[in-house]
C-alpha cells in the first residue's frame, strides 16, 4: 500500500469519526487536495474494488471522488485511458449490484458525466441495458442510471462541454431513447411489479424523465404507467414516489388543448382521492393529507382554465383544496395559497364575473379559515426567536389570501366575517374578562390584511368597525393591532373626517406604551399622508406633541413622525410655509448647532442624535418636495425664494461647523451628505445658485476624509444638473470631477481598490453620470486618460457592486461611440449629414475620433483585463451583463485592432488550464465571428471559452494555492 494510500485511509477515517472539529476540517482540506490530484485516479479504483479491506466510508468518497473528477478532471486523461475508467466502472457499478445504494448512486453520477463528455460511447443505453436489465438482481442498477443520467445532464453545469456539443450528446443520449425507456420500464414494472423497491425505482425514473421534458405527456396517453401511478396511491409503501408521479403528470397536461385527451383520462381518477383526503384528514394522517394536497392544488393550478369555464365540473376539486387550507398543520395550508391567488385572478376578469358568483361562498368560508390560522398559540412565550419569526412571515402570507377572498366574495361580506367575531366576543360583556387576546388579534390582523381591497367609500360595515376599536379591552397586543387597523384605513378616513379626532387622540396615546409606538408611529405617518388638508387646523397641537415625543423616540419610529407631520406642513397654503417650515425645523437646527459646538467633547449618543436631526431635515424636503413638485416654478417665476431653499440657507452655517468638527465621522457625514443631495435632487432650479457652494464643500471634504458618501453626493450633483455637451453648467461640472478625481488618483495610488470598494463604485458611478451627459466633453479633459487608467485600475476590485459600477463605466463609452457610429452611417446612407442634439464648440466628428483615438491607447490593456477577469475574477453573471457587450463594442469600434488583441492576449495566457488547442480554437472562432459581424456567435464563443476554462480552473485552484 502507498503512501498516498494510507494517508487518504487516514484522512477519510479522521473526517469521518474524529470528534476535534480542527482535525476534520484538515481532514477535508487534505482530501480536497487529493480529489484533485492525477494520483486519485487510480487510488479511488483501488478502494472501490477492495469492498473486503476497505471501509465503506473510504469507498463512498472514493466514489464521490470519481464524479468530481469526471466532472472537473476528464482532461487530464486521453481517449484511451477514459475508454478504461468506463469499462472499470461498469465493473464496479456491477461489484455493488448488492449496494450500498450511495454508492450505486455516485458511480451512475459518474458514468452519466462521463457519457456526457465521451462522444465516442455512442451505445450507452443499449450497453447498460445489456450488463444490467437482464437479471433482476442488477436491475436496481440499470434503473438508477435511468434515474440519474436526466438530472445530470440536465443540473451539472460544472461539467466543461460547450453548448453545441452538448445539445449534440444530449439529443444522443436523452431524446433519442425517450420511447426506449418508457417502454423498458413498463416492462420492469409489470415483470417485478411484486417488489415495492423496483417499483419505487421506475416511478423515481419515470419522474426524472417527466420533469427534464425528454418523455412526452403525450406518450401517456394510452400507456398503462397513468394507471399505474394513481392505483399506486393506495400502497403505503408506493405513496409518496406515486404522488411525486401523478403530480408531475398533471403538471406536464397544464397545457390544456393540447393535453386534453390526457386529462380526460386524469380527471375521473381525481375525483376518488377526494374520499381518501377525508379519511387521511380525520385519521389525522399528515403524510397523506400533504400527499393528496399537493395533487389536488397541482390540479387546481393546471386546469385553472377549465375550473372557470366549467365551475360546477371542477367544484369538487376546489372544494378538496379547501379541505386541505383548513388543516391545522401550516406547512400543508401553505402549498394551496398560490391557487386562491391564481383563481381570484382569474376570476377578476370581466368576462368571468357571472362565474364568479358560483366562487363567493367558498372564498367567504375561506375568510374564517385564514382567521381561524391567524391566532397566535396561547402559549407564545415558549416561542423560539425564530419560529415567532417564521409565523409572523406566515400571517403575511396569509393577508395576501385574503386580499383574494376580497376580490371574489367582495369586501363587505369580507368584513363581515371578522366584524361578526369580534361583535360576538365584546357584546359578552360577562365573559369579556376570560376572552384570550389572540381570539381577538386575529380578526383585527385580519381587517388590517384586507385594507388594499376595501374601498374607500364603503359606509355600512367599516364605521360598525372602527366604533368597535373604542371597546377593546386593554391590553398592548390588541392595541398595537387596532392601531394598525386605523393606519391601514387612512384613506378610508379621508372620506370619513368625523372619525380623525378619535383616531389622532387614539394613535397619540399609544406612543405611551412602548409596545404600541411602533405601530403608533405608522399610524400617524398614513393617517397624516391621506389626509393633511383635513390636519392643517391641527398643526398647532401637533407642533408641541412633535418637539415631545422627538424627545423619546429613534430610528424609524422618529422619521415616521417626522414624515407625519411633514405631510401637514407640506398642505399649509404657500405665502404660510416658510413660518410653518422655520416652527419644526429650528428646534432641529438648534439641536445641530449644540453638537457643533461641542466639538471633540461629543459622546457617541450626541453624534447619533445629530444623525437622526439631520435624518428629520432630509426627510422634511423630501416630502415637501413630493408634495409640492410644481411648487418651485411658482416661486421662481414670481422671482421668490423657495422656503425650503431659505431654510436651507439658514442652515448653512450649522452644515459648515459640522463639516469642520465631525466630516471625518462616516455616520454624521452619511447623514449630512443625504441633506446635500435632497437639496440639489429635490430642488434643482431653486437649489442652483447654491450648487458652487456645495461643490466645493464636497471637494474639500473629500479631499480631508476620503469618505465615499462626499463622492456620492457629487454622483447626485452631477446627474441631476449636468444638461449637454459643452454648455456652462456642464463645464463646471467637469472641473469639479476633475478636482476629485485628483484626490481619487492619490487614493488609488496608496491604497488597492478592495482596500477602498465603496469609494471606487460612489466615483464611478458619478464619471458614469457625466458620461451620460456629455461624454464628448469628459474625453476633452486633459485627466481623462488617467480617468481610463483608474478604471483599468479598478478591474481588480472583488466588491460586486464596485466592479459592476467600473464594468458599466467602460460600456458607457464603448455604446455612445457605437450608437454614434450606427446614427452616422444612418444619416449618410440616406445623404443627411449628422448633427448632433447638443454639439461641443469643437466639430461633433472630430470630438468623436479624439475619444476613439484616446480608447485605442487602452484597448489592448482593456481586453486583457476583460479576459482575465472573465476566467478568473468576474462573477459568472456579469459576462453576460456587461462584458460580452463592452468585447463586441471594441470589435465593433477597432475590427482589425481587437482582433490582434484578442490573439496577444490569449496567447500570453499562461495557465495548464488553457490549452494551446483552446487557444487557438477560440482565438479562430473569435476572429472568424468578428470578421463576419456574428455578435451572437462572438458572445457564444468567449462564453464557451470561458465555460470550459473555469470549470478546468476551479479544480485546480486550491491545489495551486497549496503550491
Amino acid at each position: 500500500m502507498s503512501d498516498t494510500t494510507e494517508a487518504f485511509l487516514t484522512e477519510v477515517n479522521a473526517l469521518y469519526t474524529s470528534r476535534d472539529k480542527a482535525r476534520r476540517e484538515q481532514a477535508d482540506k487534505w482530501l480536497q487536495a487529493f480529489q484533485k490530484t492525477p494520483e486519485a485516479w487510480a487510488i479511488s479504483n483501488q478502494m472501490l474494488r477492495s469492498p473486503h479491506s476497505t471501509p465503506e466510508t473510504a469507498r463512498h468518497f472514493a466514489a464521490r471522488t470519481f464524479r468530481q473528477k469526471i466532472t472537473l478532471d476528464l482532461h487530464q486523461l486521453d481517449s484511451a485511458a477514459r475508454t478504461s475508467l468506463r469499462d472499470s466502472l461498469l465493473e464496479i457499478l456491477y461489484q455493488y449490484h448488492d449496494g450500498p445504494r450511495n454508492i450505486i448512486t455516485q458511480i451512475c453520477l459518474s458514468l452519466a458525466a462521463l457519457a456526457l463528455q465521451m462522444p465516442e460511447w455512442q451505445n450507452v443505453l443499449p450497453q447498460l441495458t445489456e450488463l444490467y436489465g437482464k437479471n433482476p438482481v442488477t436491475v436496481k442498477c440499470l434503473l438508477e442510471f435511468l434515474k440519474i443520467l436526466p438530472e445530470e445532464i440536465t443540473t451539472n453545469n460544472r461539467i466543461p462541454i460547450s453548448d453545441e456539443n452538448y445539445r449534440v450528446r444530449s439529443k444522443e443520449l436523452l431524446t433519442n431513447n425517450a420511447n426506449e425507456v418508457l417502454q423498458m420500464l413498463l416492462i420492469f414494472l409489470q415483470n417485478l411489479g411484486n417488489n415495492p423497491d423496483y417499483q419505487i425505482r421506475g416511478f423515481e425514473c419515470l419522474e426524472s424523465w417527466l420533469y427534464s421534458g425528454y418523455i412526452a405527456i403525450g406518450d401517456l396517453e394510452n400507456n398503462p404507467f397513468l394507471v399505474l401511478s394513481f392505483d399506486a396511491l393506495q400502497s403505503n409503501e408506493l405513496f409518496d414516489v406515486a404522488v411525486d408521479v401523478v403530480c408531475r403528470i398533471i403538471s406536464e397536461t397544464r397545457e390544456i388543448p393540447d393535453s386534453m385527451p390526457v386529462i380526460e383520462k386524469i380527471y375521473p381518477r381525481l375525483l376518488p382521492l377526494r374520499d381518501s383526503l377525508k379519511i387521511a384528514i380525520e385519521e389525522d394522517d399528515e403524510d397523506q393529507v400533504r400527499g393528496y394536497c399537493r395533487i389536488f392544488t397541482q390540479a387546481g393550478e393546471s386546469y385553472m382554465e377549465l375550473i372557470v369555464q366549467h365551475a360546477e365540473a371542477f367544484q369538487s376539486i376546489v372544494e378538496s383544496i379547501a379541505e386541505c387550507t383548513a388543516y391545522h398543520e401550516t406547512e400543508i395550508v401553505k402549498i394551496t395559497f398560490y391557487f386562491w391567488h391564481r383563481l381570484a385572478d382569474n376570476l377578476f376578469e370581466s368576462d368571468h364575473s357571472r362565474i364568479k358568483e358560483k366562487f363567493k361562498p367558498i372564498f367567504s368560508n375561506l375568510v374564517d379559515i385564514m382567521i381561524k390560522h391567524l391566532h397566535y398559540p396561547k402559549n407564545l412565550s415558549t416561542w423560539s426567536a425564530e419560529k415567532r419569526d417564521e409565523f409572523r412571515e406566515f400571517r403575511h402570507v396569509m393577508g395576501g389570501v385574503l386580499k383574494d377572498c376580497c376580490i371574489v366574495a367582495g369586501s363587505r361580506e369580507c368584513l363581515s366575517r371578522p366584524y361578526n367575531i369580534l361583535t360576538n366576543l365584546l357584546m359578552n360583556t360577562t365573559n369579556i374578562s376570560t376572552v384570550e387576546w389572540q381570539e381577538i388579534e386575529a380578526p383585527l390582523f385580519s381587517l388590517r390584511a384586507m385594507g388594499s381591497e376595501i374601498p374607500d367609500d364603503e359606509d355600512i360595515v367599516l364605521p360598525q368597525i372602527m366604533q368597535l376599536l373604542q371597546q377593546l379591552p386593554d391590553h398592548p397586543k390588541l392595541r398595537y393591532a387596532a392601531t394598525l387597523v386605523i393606519s391601514r384605513y387612512s384613506f378610508w378616513t379621508r372620506n370619513h373626517s368625523q372619525f380623525i379626532p378619535y383616531q389622532l387622540h387614539f394613535i397619540s396615546s399609544g406612543f405611551d406604551d412602548e409596545e404600541v409606538s411602533a405601530a403608533s408611529a405608522l399610524a400617524l405617518k398614513y393617517l397624516c399622508k391621506d389626509c393633511s388638508e383635513l390636519l392643517v387646523e391641527y398643526l398647532p397641537q401637533l407642533h408641541p406633541f412633535y418637539l415631545n415625543v422627538s424627545k423619546k423616540l429613534h430610528g424609524a419610529d422618529l422619521y415616521e413622525v417626522t414624515e407625519a407631520v411633514t405631510h401637514v406642513i407640506a398642505a399649509v397654503p404657500t405665502t404660510e410655509l416658510l413660518k410653518a417650515l422655520q416652527m419644526f425645523c429650528f428646534p432641529i437646527a438648534q439641536g445641530l448647532h449644540e453638537l457643533a459646538n461641542k466639538g471633540a467633547s461629543a459622546t457617541e449618543k450626541d453624534i447619533k442624535n445629530a444623525c437622526d436631526q439631520l435624518e428629520q431635515f432630509s426627510i422634511i424636503l423630501r416630502v415637501i418636495a413630493e408634495r409640492r413638485e410644481n411648487e418651485e416654478t411658482v416661486d421662481i417665476t414670481t422671482s421668490q425664494v423657495h422656503p425650503c431653499i431659505s431654510i436651507i440657507q439658514e442652515l448653512w452655517p450649522v452644515f459648515d461647523l459640522l463639516l469642520l468638527s465631525f466630516g471625518a465621522d462616516p455616520h454624521l457625514s452619511e447623514s449630512l451628505c443625504k441633506c446635500f443631495k435632497y437639496c440639489a435632487v429635490f430642488y434643482p432650479i431653486a437649489f442652483r445658485p447654491l450648487l458652487p457652494e456645495l461643490m466645493e464643500r464636497l471637494i474639500t471634504a473629500f479631499d480631508q476624509t476620503c469618505l465615499s458618501c462626499y463622492v456620492w453626493a457629487a454622483g447626485k450633483c452631477v446627474r441631476e444638473h449636468s444638461s449637454g455637451e459643452g454648455n456652462e453648467a456642464t463645464l463646471a461640472l467637469l472641473t469639479f470631477i476633475e478636482r476629485l478625481s485628483v484626490t481619487m488618483f492619490k487614493l488609488l495610488a496608496d491604497k488597492k481598490p478592495d482596500d477602498i470598494p465603496d469609494v471606487v463604485e460612489d466615483y464611478f458611478r458619478t464619471i458614469i453620470a457625466f458620461v451620460e451627459s456629455a461624454p464628448l466633453t469628459l474625453s476633452h479633459s486633459a485627466l481623462f486618460p488617467s480617468i481610463l487608467g483608474a478604471g483599468l485600475t479598478s478591474l481588480a476590485v472583488e466588491q460586486q457592486d464596485a466592479l459592476h459600477a467600473v464594468l458599466m463605466f467602460f460600456n458607457k463609452l464603448f455604446s455612445f461611440i457605437v450608437k454614434e457610429r450606427k446614427s452616422q452611417i444612418h444619416s449618410t446612407s440616406r445623404n443627411i449629414s449628422h448633427i448632433p442634439s447638443s454639439p461641443t464648440s469643437m466639430g461633433f466628428n472630430s470630438n468623436l475620433l479624439n475619444l476613439e483615438t484616446i480608447l485605442r491607447q487602452h484597448g489592448s490593456t482593456l481586453i486583457d483585463h476583460m479576459i482575465r477577469g472573465l476566467i478568473y475574477t468576474f462573477p459568472r453573471d456579469f459576462q453576460q451583463s456587461y462584458v460580452d457587450d463592452i468585447l463586441v463594442s471594441l470589435a465593433k469600434v477597432f475590427p482589425q485592432d481587437s482582433q490582434q488583441w484578442i490573439m496577444e492576449v490569449i496567447q500570453h495566457l499562461q495557465d495548464v488550464n488553457c490549452t494551446s488547442d483552446m487557444k487557438n480554437s477560440f482565438i479562430r472562432e473569435y476572429n472568424l465571428a468578428a470578421q463576419n459581424q456574428d455578435w451572437l456567435k462572438l458572445r457564444r464563443t468567449t462564453n464557451d471559452f470561458v465555460a470550459i476554462f473555469r470549470r478546468r480552473y476551479l479544480a485546480s485552484r486550491e491545489r495551486r494555492e497549496d503550491l
